[in-house]
């Protein structure tokens, strides 16, 4: 139950360096092109996991030694996480941040969804009525910015959220059987390679050798920031939370995304945020403290259950 715990504090912490990086990310694109700033962005947290990989070899969990085969569940992963940026990133060129924060955090009730068409698992009430009440922040913190009509930029967004959505479900499936920095680390290198590929057949990828690109500090500092604290040590904490979170959870925890995207809309970007957004905000981490209430409950039940067994 402590594990649980934790994963439910450090998946607000992922949020948190996600929600903040939409105006960082939207920013950056105005100096490279989405493939290019996801393929430096992804190539470098490759090395620092690979880097941090090598020095924790001597101590290898032995508990995952027998469980072979990284490769084939690394790429799956990653190839969702691949389609999720990509969508995300180009839909951000053409909507708000607010706009893309609530379509990206549509995959708290797209979770439930593709779990139900895939294996049939019906969620249960709470479940059902918590996603609702996140569902409900989400769109109260896009009419935030009045732009109630559906653009180019959202239509793009929407398939990242599918994505992302299947990202939760298969690290759910595989998270909880491989070591977490394995399975991370194979799966942030697949999303770096796959950037690089498109970035050179699609984009003006050289780019890269500009002189000046290497001195703007503002470059510089969203690649450290979204390569460190959002992708490297994020995804490595989403593995590690998902062997205990279930992915209906999962998805309920992330909705906070939205939340801090429209918090650095307001403040960096110049975006609304009104009483309404307010009352998103508000709602969604009313689902979160429902979240965070069940898993006490199951802890208390769980203590009960245990000094029963010691009185026994």
């Amino acid at each position: 139950m402590k594990n649980k715990m934790i994963a439910f504090t450090s998946l607000l912490i992922v949020s948190f360096f996600w929600g903040s990086s939409f105006f960082i990310v939207k920013e950056s694109l105005t100096i490279v092109q989405p493939f290019t700033f996801n393929a430096i962005r992804f190539i470098v947290a490759a090395i620092i996991l690979f880097f941090v990989q090598t020095l924790s070899e001597r101590k290898r969990d032995k508990r995952f030694h027998e469980k072979a085969g990284y490769v084939f569940p690394g790429i799956l992963i990653g190839l969702f996480l691949f389609l999720g940026y990509v969508f995300q990133t180009y839909g951000l060129q053409h909507t708000t941040i607010s706009n893309a924060g609530f379509i990206v955090g549509i995959s708290v009730v797209v979770v439930p969804l593709l779990l139900f068409f895939k294996y049939n698992k019906k969620p249960t009430m709470p479940e059902t009525i918590r996603a609702v009440i996140a569902l409900c922040g989400l769109l109260f913190i896009t009419i935030t910015n009045n732009t109630s009509h559906f653009n180019f930029g959202d239509f793009i967004t929407f398939f990242s959220a599918i994505a992302f959505a299947l990202h939760i479900i298969y690290s759910t499936i595989y998270a909880p059987s491989y070591n977490s920095l394995k399975l991370t680390t194979i799966q942030i290198a697949f999303v770096g390679l796959a950037s690089w590929t498109f970035a050179l057949v699609f984009e003006d990828w050289q780019v890269i050798f500009n002189q000046e690109l290497w001195t703007n500090k503002f470059f510089i500092f969203s690649i450290l920031f979204t390569a460190l604290f959002c992708t490297a040590l994020a995804f490595f904490i989403q593995m590690f939370a998902q062997r205990t979170i279930s992915a209906t959870e999962v998805g309920i925890i992330l909705a906070t995304e939205p939340v801090f995207a429209a918090i650095a809309g307001y403040y960096y970007g110049g975006e609304r945020l009104t009483e309404i957004g307010l009352i998103g905000c508000i709602l969604i981490l009313a689902s979160i403290i429902l979240t965070q209430l069940k898993l006490k409950k199951h802890k208390h039940e769980q203590y009960k259950d245990e000094k029963t067994i010691h009185k026994m």
